[in-house]
This record gives structure tokens, sequence and C-alpha cells, in this order.
């Protein structure tokens, strides 16, 4: 069965192009041009995966809206924003509230349906039924590296994949001196990172734990060289 796309972008021609590329590649798509259009198609049917832009027709911020109305209706959504506003304010608005990725315009469309294509890819080995998953404990912490799950004494955290991969990295490196910046970076998979990206995603965690766990204090920060886990390894 082919995945469903949704694209929500006000540009018609960019709408189009991006529609044309991932319809090639076999993806079944459908297209909003504004905020209300994304909504009332949402109700109709869920895609596999949202591509938003953030700034639809008068709405400054209606990508930013719609892709909470997505994640209401399914948190582990991936959201992809496609847009020309590159600021770090968005970029850690749109990671704060759960997107996948942020991909600044211009992007190739080639690389577009590669992005695409590669979170498929996580998607179905994260929801394959592996026999004989690899468990790794630190402390209170579990890590399913099959499943690409993560559990605090005994509650799942719901991590993104890029959250579980940096998650996974600080608790690897915490014998040492801890996760490096480049590390960390690497982890994500998405290019150059910058420091202040890294920052966010930890932010991001953090709160998860914190969630299940107020007194949670863990993940520690190494002066400008990274993190690391601090409640035993792996």
């Amino acid at each position: 069965m082919s995945r469903t796309i949704a694209i929500v972008e006000d540009d018609p021609d960019q709408r189009q192009n991006y529609a044309d590329a991932l319809i090639r590649r076999g993806y079944r798509v459908w297209q909003a041009g504004s905020r209300p259009q994304g909504l009332a198609l949402l109700e109709r049917e869920l895609p596999d995966l949202a591509i938003l832009d953030i700034m639809l027709g008068d709405e400054v911020d209606g990508g930013f809206d719609l892709c909470r109305a997505l994640l209401v209706r399914n948190p582990a959504l991936p959201v992809i924003f496609l847009t020309s506003r590159s600021d770090d304010i968005d970029r850690i608005s749109g990671l704060r509230m759960g997107a996948w990725d942020y991909q600044a315009k211009p992007v190739s469309l080639a690389y577009l349906v590669e992005r695409v294509s590669a979170w498929f890819r996580i998607l179905e080995l994260k929801g394959s039924e592996a026999v004989g998953s690899r468990l790794r404990t630190a402390g209170e912490l579990v890590l399913d590296e099959d499943r690409l799950e993560a559990s605090w004494r005994g509650k799942p955290l719901g991590l993104t994949y890029t959250e579980l991969r940096l998650l996974s990295a600080i608790v690897t490196f915490s014998r040492g001196r801890g996760a490096s910046y480049d590390t960390l970076a690497d982890e994500t998979r998405q290019g150059v990172v910058e420091n202040n990206t890294i920052n966010t995603h930890v932010r991001h965690l953090r709160r998860k734990f914190q969630r299940l766990d107020p007194g949670f204090d863990c993940i520690q920060s190494v002066y400008g060289f990274g993190y690391r886990w601090g409640c035993g390894s792996l």
C-alpha cells in the first residue's frame, strides 16, 4: 500500500513541483494551499507524513498551528517543515513542537524525495516487530534498539527518532567525558547541525523525562563539549 503525504504550501507552483516529484516516486499525495484547507483534509484523512510551510497566506504561523493539530491526532506523525524562514527561533519552535525535520528553501526535489524516503524507512523499522530486541539499560533507563523505543522507570518516553539516537549516544559515551557536539550532530543524520540545534533537542529530551520524573537530572552538560549521562552506564 502506498504511503500518503500531505503537502500544505501556499505557493501553487512549489506545491505542485513537490507533489509531482513525490508522485513519481510512488507516493499518494494530497495538497492544500492554506491552514483551513489543510484542516479540512485532515478531518477526512490523516496522512502518513506531512510537509508544511510555516507562513500560509496571511497566517504568519499557520504551519505551526497546523502541526499542533496534526500531532494532537497522531503524536508520532512525521512532520517536515519546508520553509524560507531559516532563523534559529523558527527552527527551535518547530523542533519543540515535535517536527522531525526542518529544511530551508530552496531545496532540490531529488533531496526532498530522498529525505521523505529516509523517514519512511525509519517508520518501517520502528513499526516492525523485531525478535530478540536489543535491550540496553542504564540505571532506570531502558533503550530498545530494535523497536526504537525508550522508557524511564517503566514508562515510555515517546521519543522521536532523532531524540532516541541522541539519547543513545549520550548514554553510550557516559563512561568517558561524554558525547561531543560533533558526535551528536552526526547522530542526527541531518547534515550540518549547529550546537544550538543539539541544545534544543536535548532540552526537549529533558522535558520528556521530567514529565515522568520532575526531579530528573541525568542528562548533564559538559561545558563547551557536549553532554553525558550521569545515572548509570550501559
